[in-house]
């Protein structure tokens, strides 16, 4: 069941937070239970199919993953929409999930996790910082990384794209929110560079670009 971003509204306040840099709360109705961050909607959970996807961006990413996962590494969490809708997908695979912020790791633990699914292994990290001490390999890497105005600056970065060339034996799918055309041309010309051939792909109606890459080794 899509969320609908034009004309949502909640029954129940299940979790407020303020701080200086942030405002982050947890709402629900009888459908949804969704979180935002400063008036914006960052996940949305179907509460009768949690492994669904409600959001338009994240089906286009769904659209876009392979036929097959075994290794999965998530970068960035927010609520979790597509740990679950993975989870669900295929219940087997090894699953990590990174996030610098310890409140979305909690709280995705306590709202956005159902019984009836695997649960990730959940990092508390930086995302590079993991990368670049992780020995593992991935099938499948989601990068989802997100600050106060945007993507942060690592996203447009070479070290990244090194570091996820030295994990990466499969697909990566990369959510951007570019603020320029520039950023954007940056970014694919990294994936190209460093990890393969990679599209571009816009979702209507909104400024969410998703890039999906599939590994090439030299």
């Amino acid at each position: 069941m899509d969320f609908n971003l034009q004309a949502y509204q909640a029954d129940h306040l299940l979790h407020l937070s303020v701080k200086p840099e942030r405002r982050l709360s947890i709402q629900e109705n009888k459908h949804h239970r969704w979180l935002e961050m400063d008036g914006v909607v960052q996940s949305a959970m179907s509460l009768a199919e949690p492994g669904s996807l409600c959001l338009p961006h994240q089906q286009s990413i769904a659209e876009r993953l392979p036929a097959q996962a075994n290794q999965i590494l998530e970068l960035g969490l927010g609520g979790g929409d597509l740990t679950r809708h993975l989870a669900a997908r295929w219940p087997e695979a090894r699953h990590d999930c990174v996030d610098l912020d310890a409140e979305i790791l909690t709280l995705f633990q306590q709202f956005f996790q159902p019984s009836t699914l695997r649960a990730p292994r959940l990092h508390q990290a930086d995302a590079l910082h993991f990368l670049l001490q992780s020995r593992e390999r991935y099938d499948l890497v989601l990068l989802d990384l997100f600050s106060q105005d945007g993507n942060p600056l690592l996203l447009f970065q070479v070290p990244l794209y090194q570091a996820l060339a030295q994990r990466l034996e499969g697909t990566l799918i990369v959510n951007l929110l570019p603020r320029t055309r520039l950023e954007q041309d940056q970014a694919l010309r990294l994936a190209r560079e460093w990890i393969g051939p990679t599209e571009a792909h816009t979702v209507p109606g909104y400024r969410n670009v998703i890039l999906h890459s599939n590994r090439q080794h030299p």
